[in-house]
């Protein structure tokens, strides 16, 4: 079979906990992180909102959703114009979260840049897949030689502890896409910069060997098992390193 008419048997989870300084503050968890497999379809999703924006929990979940949706609807012609124009294609993507933090704004009855947050993604689809990077934290990519690599580092601002958001006005430069082709053992994790701070080395800027542990247990585990070993690790090690929420998803094939 080619990769464009063979069948990949998909397998994602995620998972995401609220950090140390939040719960001391009494504050909500700002991370959102969803994960969706289907025929010829897989994607995952992250969103870390800004901390220091009033609803950016809510506007986490919403660009979460509406990227989710949008590469779900329209992966090939996003992959076709992210070749052709890349530009555009941020456009198109951002367009798409833009209208639905537009929507959250009004029932929630706050300003957009209120629900700020960065954003990470990562879909497959017949052998391809077509990446995107807003922001900090990091994706890996499992390559299918088994080397596992940064696709995408992250990206601070003009102080390490600021970072770029999708209601930005610069969002659309910001917005970093990457496309290739993978088959049969390859293997992504995005995740926020809370728990990239266990799994992103940045004194070389290479991937942690927790990393390749996790996709292993990806690719090992049922569905169930494999939420709950994510939950734990966020829990027991990751949030030991970081005070600030903690969220991961990973795509295995």
């Amino acid at each position: 079979m080619t990769g464009t008419d063979r069948n990949y048997p998909y397998k994602t989870s995620c998972a995401r906990i609220i950090g140390r300084s939040h719960l001391h503050s009494d504050l909500p968890c700002q991370d959102y992180v969803a994960a969706r497999a289907q025929r010829d379809f897989a994607c995952v999703a992250l969103a870390d909102g800004a901390g220091s924006k009033t609803h950016s929990e809510h506007g986490a979940r919403a660009v979460v959703k509406a990227t989710m949706r949008v590469l779900s609807n329209r992966f090939e012609e996003l992959w076709t114009l992210a070749e052709k124009c890349p530009g555009d294609a941020s456009g198109e993507l951002l367009q798409c979260c833009l209208g639905a933090l537009e929507r959250q704004a009004k029932e929630l009855q706050c300003q957009m840049s209120d629900l700020a947050s960065t954003l990470l993604f990562v879909a497959h689809s017949k052998g391809r897949y077509l990446a995107g990077h807003l922001g900090d934290g990091c994706i890996f990519h499992q390559q299918e030689d088994g080397q596992i690599v940064v696709l995408s580092h992250p990206e601070n601002g003009e102080y390490a502890n600021t970072t770029f958001f999708v209601t930005d006005v610069s969002a659309q430069s910001r917005l970093r896409l990457y496309r290739g082709n993978c088959a049969m053992g390859s293997g992504f994790a995005v995740m926020s910069d809370g728990t990239a701070e266990s799994l992103y080395r940045r004194s070389d800027k290479s991937p942690a060997s927790g990393v390749r542990q996790i996709l292993n247990w990806n690719r090992a585990m049922k569905a169930f098992e494999m939420r709950q070993v994510l939950s734990g690790n966020l829990e027991r090690s990751f949030a030991v390193k970081s005070a600030d929420d903690c969220s991961i998803g990973v795509l295995s094939l």
